[in-house]
């Protein structure tokens, strides 16, 4: 294991040296994908506090390939990312939400770009269903995979202000089934969420250990203007 300076914690950066002996970074790409939250098969409007772009304000554009978006991304990091790998990440939306055929395109067109070393996929553990974790168990035979789920909080009480559109129990049966197949999952939290104390983030915190993640990415809440989040925020400020 990489030294990492007395830090309580092994950071993505520690892992990527320990791994692949550089520094390797991450390219955003947008899928097309939209979200159960947001096409009324949920709910409409999203979580409260995401964007309208998904949560994905540096990704490039859907209107380009996944190959078009890599070169773009690079192009646009070309002075801090000289002839470095990179990971390909699905940022916004949901992007397991989709035919099982164009999940599989997109992210072979991703993994055939040269400079592609893996790939690492933003979604939801409500739109994970066995043919997509048979298509995600292929992929990681092959290549360097993980899944990013959006947890944010482990109460239940909590993700219906907002507006997350699954229950935990959910999360728990995905997270159960990704350790089953050995596929690389991290779990989103995020600290700051109204009404939620400090014994209830400490618990998201274990939650997410105890379910097997192989990381966690911490927020901090950021309210974004224009979204429910804000219009509750000016009613209630928290």
């Amino acid at each position: 294991m990489t030294k990492n300076n007395n830090r309580r914690f092994y950071s993505l950066n520690d892992y990527f040296k320990d791994n692949f002996k550089s520094k390797i970074y991450k390219v955003s790409l947008d899928g097309g994908f939209t979200c159960p939250n947001r096409d009324g098969k949920i709910s409409h409007g999203g979580c409260i506090f995401c964007s309208d772009s998904g949560s994905g304000e540096f990704t490039g554009s859907k209107l380009k390939s996944i190959t078009e978006q890599i070169d773009e991304q690079l192009s646009f990091l070309k002075d801090k990312v000289k002839e470095e790998k990179v990971i390909a990440y699905f940022q916004n939306f949901t992007n397991t939400y989709g035919d099982v055929e164009y999940l599989r395109k997109i992210y072979y067109e991703a993994l055939n770009h040269p400079r592609v070393i893996g790939i690492a996929i933003g979604t939801r553990p409500d739109c994970i269903d066995e043919e997509i974790l048979e298509l995600l168990a292929e992929i990681n035979k092959e290549h360097h995979l993980w899944i990013e789920l959006g947890l944010q909080t482990s109460d239940d009480r909590i993700a219906k202000l907002i507006n997350r559109g699954y229950e935990y129990q959910v999360y728990k049966k995905t997270s159960k089934r990704l350790v089953e197949m050995n596929i690389k999952f991290v779990a989103h939290m995020i600290i700051g969420l109204p009404t939620e104390e400090r014994e209830g983030i400490l618990k998201t915190a274990k939650d997410i250990v105890e379910s097997g993640a192989w990381g966690i990415k911490i927020h901090s809440l950021h309210i974004i203007r224009g979204t429910s989040m804000e219009k509750l925020y000016e009613k209630i400020p928290f």
